[in-house]
């Protein structure tokens, strides 16, 4: 039974295949052995995808290809986003999109995000955490797609990126499978660990000074930081360095998604660090269901941590704001 329905649910991290840049890597070779479903699904942009999201009570998607892949490939990522564009034309009432940018490439990322957005309507881009050697964004000559988004006035979804073999090989192979590690290195620990600490990275890099209206967005109920504002803050480290307060940036700059994680202890630690408007539902399409969000949805009603209209402004409002789209209908 139904206990709750909104208006409408919006949800963020949401993954598709596009063609122009596939699903081929040698990691996705052992992630297809552990999700044998999840390949298919994420080919569907219609049929499958639609009854995933009517019975989860989705009614508006955020489309984004599948992480991993594109860094270091800017026409495929160009071909991409025009495949996107065209998929969100198609069925603009319930989808819309986040451009692949090649960040290898910053100059040409920088432009494809100014041309997704103002020539193809996406509304705004979805990142790995680094390159395939691991590299993170703190660098200036990577700053070009920040100054584009904050200009804009669109976000930038920072998502969670495969190990390199150096990595793994270092810090997550032991004395278990092949299997458990490559548990260990994504959702069960590192991929939120890395992006977590990617985000601190670039708030001592100055990112935040340099642009104070960038809008960044995290997932997996913000990849660990909440437990850690308050120690980042009191520490001298960065007082030192004049960096100003990282729970000002966490509470100015920094959207988070719930996406994969349907804890509502989870939900209720990260509310007590973080305003409720900065806060959006989302589901991990395919690898979870829409399905198994609702019933998460279901939980926090019945839990009370939030009333009815704060839950609506969660799984509606607080992304509508953020994204500009129109009402819902």
């Amino acid at each position: 039974m139904v206990t709750f329905l909104p208006k409408g649910c919006i949800t963020l991290e949401e993954h598709t295949t596009l063609l122009s840049l596939g699903d081929e890597s040698p990691f996705y070779t052992e992630i297809w052995k552990t999700f044998p479903n999840v390949r298919q699904a994420l080919l569907d942009k219609h049929d499958r995808r639609l009854v995933d999201m009517d019975t989860g009570h989705v009614s508006f998607q955020i489309l984004s290809q599948l992480p991993g892949i594109g860094n270091e490939n800017p026409d495929g990522c160009r071909a991409s986003n025009d495949e996107l564009a065209g998929i969100v034309q198609n069925n603009p009432t319930r989808f819309g999109g986040f451009a692949a940018l090649a960040m290898a490439y910053p100059d040409e990322a920088a432009q494809e995000l100014e041309r997704a957005v103002t020539q193809l309507g996406l509304l705004g881009a979805m990142i790995d955490n680094h390159l395939p050697d691991m590299s993170h964004y703190d660098s200036e000559k990577y700053w070009a797609v920040f100054e584009t988004a904050e200009r804009l006035d669109v976000p930038i979804y920072i998502h969670p990126a495969p190990a390199s073999k150096q990595a793994m090989a270092e810090r997550f192979q032991g004395n278990y499978t092949d299997i458990v590690a490559t548990g260990l290195s994504t959702g069960a620990w590192g991929w939120h660990e890395n992006l977590g600490l990617h985000v601190v990275k670039l708030y001592a890099a100055g990112l935040f000074k340099q642009f104070p209206n960038l809008k960044l967005i995290i997932g997996h109920m913000g990849e660990m930081i909440p437990m850690m504002i308050d120690r980042i803050d009191r520490l001298k480290f960065f007082k030192k360095e004049g960096l100003g307060s990282f729970s000002e940036v966490w509470e100015k700059n920094i959207w988070v998604t719930t996406s994969g994680i349907f804890s509502v202890r989870t939900l209720e630690m990260l509310l007590k660090v973080t305003p409720l408007g900065h806060i959006l539902y989302s589901v991990d399409t395919p690898f979870e269901r829409s399905e198994t969000g609702w019933e998460f949805i279901e939980r926090i009603k019945k839990s009370g941590i939030l009333t009815d209209s704060e839950l609506e402004d969660f799984v509606y409002g607080n992304a509508k704001k953020l994204l500009k789209i129109a009402e819902i209908t």
